[in-house]
Order: C-alpha cells, then sequence, then structure tokens
C-alpha cells in the first residue's frame, strides 16, 4: 500500500482561512477523458489548463485529503526567481544558473497573471527577500552571489548589520542581500483560488486516496471505494511519487515544519521598530526560512527531515514547536512563551542535483513535480504545462523546461536515506547559529 498523506489540523495559513467544505470522495466506479491525481498546485493547474482548452470534455481532479491543504497551503509563501541554496545539492556554472533564473523568472510572471485573471486575493507583495548570515562565514558566498547577480543584471542590494537591523526589527543577522523580484504571499490562499476557479466540466473528488495504479491502453485507477478508468492519467503528488512507485531513483521526500505567532501587539511591533513585511531566507543550506507577515505575524521554518511514515506524533510535533519557539526567541527575545499560535508538517520533494520532473511516463500518463523547495511557481507552470503537451500544442515554455537537466540516479534504500541523512546533519552542523 502507497502512503498516504495525512494533513495535520496545525497548518496556520489553513486555520487564518477558515474551514472550507470539501467535496465528497469517490464512492463508485466510473470512467473519464482526463484524470488528475492530486490537487495541489500543479493538479489545479492542469484541471484548469485542461477544462479551459477542452469544454466538453469530463475532467476528474482527485486528491487523497482536501484540495490544496497539502505542500500548496504548507510551504513559507516564497515566489522566487533568484535561488542562492538550491535544495540540498545545488547547481553549478552561469549557464545552468541563467537556465533555472528564466524558468523561475517566466513562473513567477505566469503566476502573477493567473492570480490577476482568477482575481484571487492572496496578499500578494513584491516586497523582496533577503539572503541573510549571522556570522561572517558566509561574506565570501554572498558578495559572490552579487557578483553573479550584477554579471546578470538584476537588481539586488547589500546591508550590513546596522542597516539590516532597520529593515528587519532585529540585529540577529550581520549581513544580507536582498533580491527584488518575485513575491510574497499567503500560499493556502492562492491554493483556494485556484480551487474556486475550477469550471464545471471539473469534478473534484476530495478525501479519495489511490491504492494502485494499473497502466495500459485505458489506465485504471484503484481508490478507497471506486476504480476510474481513463484515457489520459496526469500524477501531480510532488512528494509522494515514491510512495506510487513514480521516479522513485530519481526524487525524494523530506519532511519539514512551521510554526505562525499570533499578531504582535503595538508594543511587540514597536520593538521591531514597526518594520513592513519582510521575508528571510538563510545564506546556509539547513539555516530558517522566517516572514514578517503583512498581518504582523512572524513564520518561521528551521527543522527538515528524513521519514519513512511522512507524518509526526503529536509529540514530536511540540520538540518542532519549541525549536521554532528558539529561534523566534533569539532573533526577538522581548516575544512571550506563547506567542506560537499555528504548528504544522509538510511534505517537500527533491532531486539529487536540484532537477524536476516532467515526464511521460507511460503512454498518455504524465508526472510533473520534484520543485526543490521552489514549488509555487514551478508548480503552477508545470501544470500548465504538461497539460498544454497532453493536448499536442506547442508553447515556447517547454523549451526552458527541457533545457533543465533530468533528475540524477539516487541510490535504493536503506542506502539513500543514510546517504540524505547524513547530508542534512552536516548541513545543520554548519548552520548550528542560522537555526
Amino acid at each position: 500500500m502507497p502512503i498516504q498523506p495525512q494533513n495535520d489540523a496545525g497548518c496556520g495559513w489553513l486555520n487564518l482561512l477558515g474551514q472550507r467544505q470539501h467535496t465528497p470522495s469517490l464512492q463508485k466506479d466510473t470512467h473519464s477523458k482526463w484524470l488528475i491525481i492530486g490537487a495541489g498546485y500543479s493538479g489545479l493547474a492542469t484541471a484548469l489548463t485542461l477544462a479551459e482548452n477542452q469544454p466538453n470534455d469530463k475532467i476528474i481532479l482527485i486528491d487523497a485529503n482536501g484540495a490544496g491543504e497539502g505542500a500548496s497551503a504548507r510551504n513559507s509563501g516564497y515566489l522566487v526567481d533568484t535561488t542562492l541554496n538550491d535544495g540540498h545539492l545545488s547547481d553549478t556554472g552561469l549557464k545552468s544558473y541563467l537556465q533555472k533564473y528564466e524558468l523561475n523568472k517566466k513562473a513567477a510572471d505566469n503566476l502573477k497573471q493567473m492570480v490577476a485573471k482568477y482575481k484571487i486575493d492572496c496578499d500578494w507583495n513584491e516586497c523582496g527577500k533577503f539572503y541573510s548570515s549571522s556570522t561572517f562565514n558566509n561574506e565570501k558566498k554572498l558578495h559572490n552571489f552579487i557578483k553573479l547577480l550584477d554579471h546578470l543584471s538584476l537588481k539586488n542590494q547589500f546591508f550590513n548589520q546596522a542597516d539590516l537591523s532597520k529593515q528587519l526589527g532585529t540585529d540577529f543577522y550581520k549581513m544580507a542581500v536582498k533580491t527584488f523580484g518575485g513575491a510574497m504571499l499567503q500560499p493556502a490562499a492562492l491554493a483556494r483560488g485556484l480551487i474556486d476557479a475550477l469550471p464545471q466540466n471539473v469534478s473534484l473528488y476530495e478525501n479519495t486516496p489511490v491504492t494502485k495504479i494499473k497502466y495500459g491502453e485505458k489506465h485504471m485507477v484503484y481508490c478507497d471505494h471506486a476504480k476510474i478508468t481513463t484515457e489520459n492519467l496526469v500524477i501531480a503528488v510532488n512528494g509522494f511519487m515514491p510512495s506510487l512507485k513514480i521516479k522513485n531513483s530519481r526524487a525524494f521526500p523530506l519532511l519539514l515544519t512551521a510554526s505562525l505567532t499570533r499578531q504582535l501587539t503595538a508594543d511587540e511591533q514597536k520593538h521591531m521598530n514597526n518594520v513592513p513585511e519582510w521575508g528571510v531566507l538563510s545564506a546556509n543550506h539547513m539555516g530558517a526560512t522566517l516572514r514578517y507577515t503583512s498581518d504582523n505575524r512572524l513564520m518561521i521554518r528551521n527543522t527538515v527531515e528524513v521519514s519513512s511514515s511522512l507524518r509526526l506524533s503529536t509529540n514530536d510535533m511540540q520538540k518542532r514547536k519549541l525549536q521554532h519557539l528558539a529561534g523566534l526567541k533569539v532573533r526577538f527575545p522581548f516575544l512571550a512563551g506563547n506567542i506560537i499560535q499555528h504548528t504544522w508538517s509538510g511534505v517537500t520533494c527533491i532531486s539529487a542535483n536540484n532537477a524536476n520532473i516532467f515526464d511521460e511516463i507511460y503512454k498518455n500518463c504524465w508526472a510533473v513535480g520534484c520543485y526543490n523547495g521552489g514549488g509555487i511557481g514551478l508548480a503552477t507552470l508545470f501544470g500548465q504545462e504538461i497539460a498544454y503537451q497532453a493536448l499536442n500544442q506547442a508553447s515556447p515554455t517547454r523549451q526552458l523546461i527541457d533545457a533543465r537537466p533530468k533528475p540524477n540516479w539516487l541510490p535504493p534504500q536503506p542506502f539513500l536515506n543514510w546517504g540524505v541523512s547524513l547530508k542534512l546533519a552536516k548541513d545543520k552542523f554548519y548552520a548550528t547559529k542560522e537555526v
């Protein structure tokens, strides 16, 4: 049996929106022209694109839990174009970086158009982001990053500790490079907006986990209470691909946790110099990601781990919450011990060489995913583009996707878990002061 997603109830982004009424699960066998497994960013973008191009076709979209409530709602809300730390094994070379930047930029521009088209209110803010370091160990790395950005004529700005403190409301960081592309957004609100945009020819079935897939002239997908026979199948389950025996020697899931505070009081905001919204990404691979939101909350994500079950017990979640609180207190000592209001986990997907998955894996069956921590823009773009490919429609964006490398081979278990765990431990050791 595949490992089934089981989303915890602690996601702050979802809780702030309020509960959405789920559609019923699939209870009887059915047939469709198109079936999409996974109703996250990629699956939703695929469904929207297919529906708008084939308005008379029957399209089924299923999700093991609630639509848009998995990784799409649980990330940190960064829509990135420029990147410093790409997963855990970074691209090298100017040509490779430029290819990735062009794809990320296209993805960001594309999502901006989607948000406008579907009138999605997701707290979109093009405020830039800070690649920051709490030590001087990363000074050379950040200055090399500036040289790269300058070479590509990409706007950036260096901040020393004094100037950075005025931007962030903390003197924890010694230096940072600010880049100005992309956006900050409310990730769950974006997903919900895409769900609301689904047209009538898309049938959404939630809480409908897949137990088995049989590929053939017509693909048969077995769920808990029904079987779906489909002519065309798109699999958009990202970190759960290996669980379905899809690209399991090319993609690897990781489990992350994050916390979101209550709204800061006026006095607490004053301690932070009443700064506006910001986002901080660490100059270290395993350093903490932080956000200060437009409604005056702090978000922190500072754990990542290998997990065979891809979920945490209540006790383990509480331990991660304490790690989040420690990360907040070292940066903002004035915060109370009960400041955290929401804590949750989520699954991301990485490859050995920071490559993505965009493939026809069987005749009339496609898989997309493995976004290496940069999934908001790429996930929606890949969802659109896999739909165009399935429809045999030409797209200039396909050239950008095809130019990227394919994921490298990964060793079998248990060696893969051992190797990734060792790499994470090493990165965490070097990033101790950044967590």
